[in-house]
């Protein structure tokens, strides 16, 4: 398998050490920090530990455009027995937002997923407010299982998610 794929302008590649000051720049926009469960203020340290494979059977990519980092993408499989299960996360740039470049990052994620690691299913929580990455989501077959009362304390309220997934579908059907 190609370790990067070009569409357009911008690089799907595996994520690099140096990519860390891209990504505490993502890390550190207000969109971003809305839209997961970052906090303000995190250190560079923490930000880069963060995004770092917490096991060998991560995949951790980044959209590159240019010399710049504009999104990144991490898909971590679960053990056990949820070994055929994972979890992931997405970060698109608030300037490259709305370009394709998390449907790219979401293609790659759920390619590797389906024929390179044997993962059955994909899941996440998503804040019920952000109708952009549900409609991504929907797009690449996820859907909502349930939802999540005041499950995260956000800008002062308590907000709700879905839990949403995504079962590879099987073959030959």
């Amino acid at each position: 398998m190609n370790s990067t794929r070009r569409d357009g302008n911008v690089t799907i590649r595996a994520m690099r050490e140096d990519d860390a000051p891209d990504l505490f720049e993502i890390y550190n926009q207000p969109a971003f920090r809305f839209g997961t469960l970052a906090l303000p203020y995190e250190s560079f340290e923490a930000v880069k530990k963060w995004a770092e494979p917490r096991s060998p059977r991560d995949l951790h990519l980044a959209a590159q455009q240019g010399e710049r980092v504009v999104g990144a993408a991490a898909l971590r499989p679960f053990y056990g027995r949820r070994a055929h299960a994972a979890e992931f996360w997405i970060a698109v740039h608030e300037d490259f937002a709305g370009h394709g470049i998390g449907s790219r990052l979401l293609a790659a994620v759920i390619d590797t997923a389906d024929n390179w690691i044997n993962i059955l299913r994909i899941e996440m929580t998503v804040f019920t407010d952000n109708t952009r990455a549900i409609a991504l989501y929907e797009k690449f077959g996820f859907t909502i299982e349930g939802t999540h009362k005041a499950a995260s304390f956000r800008n002062g309220i308590f907000a709700d998610v879905h839990c949403m997934a995504r079962l590879r579908p099987s073959i030959g059907s």
